[in-house]
């Protein structure tokens, strides 16, 4: 099989690529902005978390459509103080799915599935998803299997890697 060429290899986000981890050092050699498959899923998993834990603008940008898919209306709908009740859980599971699907472009269209998992009962101050979809490589596409556990007091969430 064929070496890759440059643009089919796995890069890093463009955060990733202008922040300098090497001050010491002029210039950087291929091998620092190439990365393999778990640095790729670190990337996503840190990313996907300052997604989730960042609350959008909540205006009514219906008469503004660019506005309301832009990155001036990056994040998740407001859940701080929400009760943990089924309502509740399929409003923020919606929020979930929407912002992923817009501000997260390394997960093929198509494949992301969010479901609410277990500790969603009304009692409970916390709610639990699992995201799944499929992340963007070369040669093929990986399986990317996260759980992402919220604080309905706080609007806090917590990603972590699952199966």
């Amino acid at each position: 099989m064929a070496d890759l060429t440059i643009t089919e290899r796995l890069q890093p986000s463009l955060l990733d690529r202008l922040t300098d981890d090497r001050r010491d050092s002029a210039t950087e050699s291929r091998d620092d902005w190439l990365i393999d498959m778990r640095r790729l899923r670190d990337i996503v998993l840190r990313d996907l978390s300052w997604l989730i834990n960042t609350t959008n603008s909540g205006l009514d940008l219906t008469d503004y459509p660019h506005a309301a898919t832009s990155t001036l209306n990056y994040g998740l709908d407001s859940i701080s103080g929400m009760s943990a009740g089924a309502a509740r859980a399929t409003a923020l599971r919606q929020s979930i799915l929407r912002a992923i699907a817009l501000y997260e472009p390394r997960l093929k269209s198509g494949t992301l599935d969010v479901r609410v998992g277990g500790g969603g009962s009304d009692r409970s101050a916390h709610l639990i998803y699992d995201i799944r979809a499929d992340l963007w490589a070369q040669p093929l596409p990986a399986e990317l299997y996260l759980r992402t556990k919220v604080d309905m007091s706080t609007g806090e969430a917590v990603i972590s890697r699952s199966g």
